[in-house]
């Protein structure tokens, strides 16, 4: 039906429903004017959890724009850059492990070098866990801080940085390719497949869906399995 000779109410009701997701968008965008840089071609597991952890959970940057590239003058305009650059500065954002200078640990206990999945974690991974469990007990914050540091990120950081799980020459019995890091990994487009830089985006995009998801859930399974109640 028509209302005043105007539009028909079914019409109304469809440009009203773009209108409210027009102007959602523009508070979107308005929001998320930060800009996070990492590196284009194939990526890996840490900068893509590093980019989900920023995005989803730290205030600052959430709904931030990943910014792929090794354009260093790009780089140098950008809010937070993980996992390229050369340069470790917390105070300035970045957030690089490749440099030769760089023998970061997650702490004096740990031997493995980090990631710029563990750097993100190290500096923000407090704020994060806090925010995925509603929780504000700094107890609890730091029990699940540190535990999902050592059964969930610590293998991030050692497989990136190519430390071995064991101190050993003797050659492993069989290959472990099942692993979050792996899976990342074979998300990137083999040779034959289309390797154009929207669907390497698109593939990017579904890492940090992979990483992140299983992130949230092993900081939850450690809140409910671990510590109940």
């Amino acid at each position: 039906k028509k209302r005043g000779g105007g539009l028909w109410v079914g019409e109304r009701r469809e440009k009203s429903v773009v209108v409210l997701m027009e102007e959602r968008e523009a508070k979107r965008q308005k929001m998320s004017s930060k800009k996070i840089g990492t590196h284009d071609g194939t990526f890996h597991c840490d900068e893509a959890l590093a980019c989900y952890l920023l995005t989803k959970y730290v205030d600052e940057y959430q709904d931030a724009e990943v910014v792929r590239t090794r354009d260093q003058k790009i780089l140098n305009e950008l809010d937070i850059v993980v996992d390229v650059g050369a340069e470790y500065d917390p105070a300035r954002h970045r957030y690089d492990h490749h440099q030769r200078s760089f023998t970061g640990t997650f702490d004096d206990t740990h031997k493995t070098k980090l990631s710029s999945a563990g750097l993100v974690y190290k500096h923000f991974g407090r704020d994060i866990v806090s925010k995925i469990l509603e929780e504000k007990n700094p107890k609890i914050i730091d029990k699940v801080y540190l535990t999902v540091y050592d059964y969930f990120m610590e293998a991030i950081d050692g497989i990136d940085n190519g430390i071995n799980q064991y101190t050993t020459d003797i050659a492993p019995n069989y290959k472990v390719g099942t692993d979050l890091s792996s899976r990342v990994a074979m998300l990137n487009p083999t040779w034959n497949e289309p390797s154009d830089d929207k669907t390497v985006r698109n593939r990017f995009d579904q890492a940090m869906q992979l990483t992140g998801g299983e992130f949230t859930s092993a900081v939850l399974r450690e809140k409910n399995v671990y510590l109940p109640g």
